[in-house]
C-alpha cells in the first residue's frame, strides 16, 4: 500500500514540476508576437513619416564636385497668411540656402537657447529638393556645407549622405536636419508656418 501511495505522490511532484512549462510558453508565444508587431509598427511609421516630406524633384541630376564645399547661402522668405514661401530658383541656384523663423524660442536639451528657427534646403543629388530644420541637436550646430554627395556639420563635422541623410561619419550620425514638409506651387517652396514653430528637439 506504501509503494502505491509513494507512486501516486511522484506522479503529483512531476505533475507539479512541469505545470510552469505551459504558461511559460504561452507568455514566451506572446512576447515574441508582440515583439514582431512593435517591429512593424515601427517600420510603418518610419515609412509615413518619410511618406510626410517633400519630394518635389527638379527634374535633372546634379552633380557634386567632392573637392568643393557649397556653403549655406542666407536667403529671406516672404511670410503671408500663415505661408513660407521660398523661391525655388534661389535654391537651385545657390544649390543649398538658409532662412530663420524669428521670434521663435528653441531650448535644445543641452541647454543652448535659440531666439529663432533656422531652415535650410538644398537640391539632393537625384534632384529632389530637400527642406529641413538646420539643426544638428547634440552639438548645437546651425550651419551646414555640402561636400561632394555630402551634407556636412560646421560645428563638428558629421556627415550625412544629401539624397536621404542617413549618417556617414562624425559624432552626431542620428541628428541630420530633420526634414520637415512642404509643397511647391508657382516656382515656390510653400512650407506650413505654424506646423514649422511646432517644431521640437528629437534629443
Amino acid at each position: 500500500m506504501a509503494k502505491r501511495v509513494d507512486k501516486k505522490s511522484m506522479v503529483l511532484q512531476g505533475k507539479k514540476k512541469n505545470s510552469w512549462l505551459l504558461p511559460a510558453a504561452v507568455v514566451l508565444s506572446l512576447a515574441i508576437v508582440g515583439g514582431a508587431v512593435a517591429l512593424k509598427t515601427s517600420s510603418q511609421t518610419a515609412a509615413t513619416d518619410k511618406a510626410n516630406v517633400g519630394t518635389y524633384n527638379v527634374g535633372t541630376q546634379v552633380t557634386y564636385d567632392a573637392a568643393q564645399k557649397i556653403e549655406q547661402t542666407v536667403v529671406q522668405p516672404e511670410f503671408k497668411d500663415g505661408k513660407i514661401y521660398l523661391d525655388l530658383e534661389l535654391v537651385k541656384n545657390n544649390k543649398i540656402v538658409k532662412f530663420e523663423i524669428p521670434n521663435q524660442k528653441v531650448t535644445l536639451p543641452n541647454g543652448t537657447t535659440f531666439n529663432s528657427l533656422p531652415i535650410t534646403a538644398y537640391v539632393a543629388p537625384s534632384g529632389r529638393v530637400v527642406g529641413a530644420v538646420s539643426f544638428c541637436e547634440p552639438c548645437s550646430g546651425t550651419s551646414f556645407h555640402i561636400e561632394g554627395n555630402e551634407l556636412v556639420c560646421n560645428v563638428c563635422g558629421t556627415r550625412w549622405t544629401l539624397e536621404d541623410l542617413k549618417g556617414v561619419s562624425g559624432g552626431c550620425l542620428t541628428y541630420p536636419p530633420d526634414e520637415v514638409k512642404y509643397e511647391v506651387k508657382d516656382g515656390k517652396m510653400v512650407f506650413d508656418e505654424k506646423e514649422l514653430r511646432a517644431w521640437q528637439p528629437r534629443v
